[in-house]
Order: structure tokens, then sequence, then C-alpha cells
């Protein structure tokens, strides 16, 4: 079944992150892996394959830390998870026999196209399922 790591949720929890905090300056690995119980050691290695794709910019300082290199909506979220976890694949090209292939085809497009949205867009979404939970009594 076609999973998503470890690494592709840190990794894309960390973005979404960076986009809430874009104009406000870098965040530090530690501020985000304490907000969201992530392992700083291995988000640290994270992001450090996103900065190296160009996703993130990192500064040093007591201020330092990490954030965005361009607008959230500039940013794909196809291509954050590109980036950390490779190419789509519902079914590897080794385990297809051809009888179905139209059928895994559409099926990689349809994913394809339901997470084709903006770092923007996610995090909008987020801020949006997050406001349908608060109650007030």
């Amino acid at each position: 079944m076609f999973t998503i790591s470890a690494k592709g949720v840190y990794g894309l929890t960390a973005m979404v992150e960076l986009a809430h905090s874009y104009k406000s300056g870098p965040v530090q690995i530690r501020d985000i892996a304490a907000t969201h119980t992530l392992p700083q050691h291995y988000l640290e290695q994270i992001l450090v394959v996103l900065k190296k794709a160009g996703f993130v910019e990192s500064f040093r300082g007591a201020q330092g830390g990490y954030a965005l290199a361009r607008e959230p909506h500039l940013i794909a979220v196809t291509g954050i998870l590109a980036t950390l976890e490779g190419r789509l694949e519902i079914v590897s090209e080794d385990k297809r026999n051809g009888a179905l292939d139209f059928f895994w085809d559409r099926l990689e497009v349809s994913i394809a196209t339901l997470i084709d949205l903006s770092l923007e867009d996610l995090l909008q979404d987020k801020l949006r399922a997050e406001q349908s939970f608060v109650y007030t009594i």
C-alpha cells in the first residue's frame, strides 16, 4: 500500500510550520520538534535535504534557524514530497504485469491531483480544520 514515511510526514509538518512563520523570521529546529513532538536530530537531517533542494534557507546565530526560501504559495507540496519520498508510485514498475497498468496510472494521477497544492493552500486548510474543532461553552 502507498504510504508516506516519517521522513515525508516530518518534513511536510516542518514546512507547514515554516509557512506559518513565513513573515516572522527563522524558526529554530528545536521549536518545531518540541511543538510537534518530532525527533530533533532526524528533523535536522530532513531540513538539510530540503535546503539542498532549495525549499528552505538556514540562518546562523542566536536568532537563526530555518525559513522558507520562497513564498509559501510558490512551493508545491508535491515537490516537497518528491524530494523526501521520491517519485509517486503506487505499484512499482517491476510488480506491474500490464493487465492493470491503466488502473495504476489513473490512481497515481488521481493522488497526484489531490496533493497538487501549494504550501500556502495546505497551511490554509490546516488553519480551517483547526478552527472547525474550536468549541466554546
